[in-house]
């Protein structure tokens, strides 16, 4: 029993370190490639925003972490060694992979093979906001962008400096979203033990120090060119869903909502071409990630 929960814990850090070393860039990758901070400045930015999102609301995908399966030392480690196999799989071919829906669907399959009571009705939910909060992203940075857009800046310096410190609030802000839902989830499935959280903290400074070169960065430079406004609207956007979500106690994808934003920033240029083969690439992913940790929770 010992053993088992040690191995949990350990997954669980294991899980952390790669879900911030992979979402780093996300998070602070604009504010540092446009050197508005210096890299370490840039580090520490996303690593406190990870580790203070998962101390202070952490808990409040409590609720959704027990309706998902049982409270297990040994079930929860598989659900951890399953998604940690299907995202190093993800990472090595450089697709950004929800954690939360490979994590999630692991859980969900698993429960069923034990015959555990999910509420259909908390199944329903995660669908229908994994499909609407993609679709709201890109119509909230849409239309944010173009709000932007129409506003003539009467003085460009002091506009570009409020941009800069408005970019690093949201980028601060992102990385506190991430921390709070999709390590919230890890820190609830796996009891929310002091063990538990030294294990998480200690992976959120490794992974966002050894492990930052990330995969969502790539969808900024693959669909379109990123401007000071785009890249805040993405972020803010994004953010502000994910956090929604977890007040709700709903887990949700920070990787969904960015890459919709970013998409919804891209489309309202006029004259911008957008190529869509990533994004479709990022859309297959969404659907075999929850899949695949089902079908490999439940036979395991």
């Amino acid at each position: 029993m010992l053993l088992i929960f040690i191995a949990e814990v350990v997954m669980a850090g294991l899980l952390t370190m790669m879900v911030s070393g992979n979402n780093l860039s996300a998070a602070v990758g604009t504010i540092i490639g446009a050197r508005t901070v210096r890299r370490r400045t840039g580090l520490l930015i996303g690593l406190a925003g990870f580790s203070i999102g998962l101390v202070t609301e952490g808990r409040f995908l409590l609720s959704a972490s027990g309706s998902l399966m049982p409270r297990s030392d040994y079930y929860v480690f598989l659900a951890f060694l399953v998604s940690f196999v299907i995202f190093t799989i993800a990472t090595y071919f450089r697709t950004p992979l929800s954690l939360t829906m490979a994590l999630v669907g692991t859980a969900a399959g698993i429960s069923l093979r034990l015959s555990f009571p999910v509420p259909y009705s908390f199944l329903f939910l995660l669908i229908l906001v994994w499909i609407l909060a993609p679709v709201l992203s890109i119509a909230g940075s849409f239309a944010l962008s173009r709000l932007i857009q129409a506003r003539e800046p009467k003085n460009a310096w002091e506009t570009a400096a409020t941009s800069k410190v408005l970019l690093i609030a949201a980028s601060f802000f992102t990385a506190f979203t991430l921390g709070a839902n999709t390590l919230g989830l890890i820190l609830t499935l796996a009891g929310a033990s002091t063990w538990v959280y030294v294990s998480m903290l200690i992976g959120i400074a490794v992974g966002s120090i050894f492990l930052g070169g990330g995969t969502i960065k790539r969808i900024g430079e693959e669909l379109y060119s990123m401007r000071y406004s785009s890249a805040l609207v993405s972020l803010l956007v994004s953010s502000i869903s994910v956090e929604v979500s977890t007040i709700f106690g709903v887990p949700l994808s920070n990787t969904q909502t960015l890459t919709s934003s970013v998409v919804g920033t891209g489309l309202s240029y006029r004259y911008k071409t957008i190529y869509l083969r990533p994004y479709l690439v990022i859309i297959g992913m969404w659907v075999v990630s929850p899949i695949a940790g089902f079908i490999l929770g439940f036979l395991i």
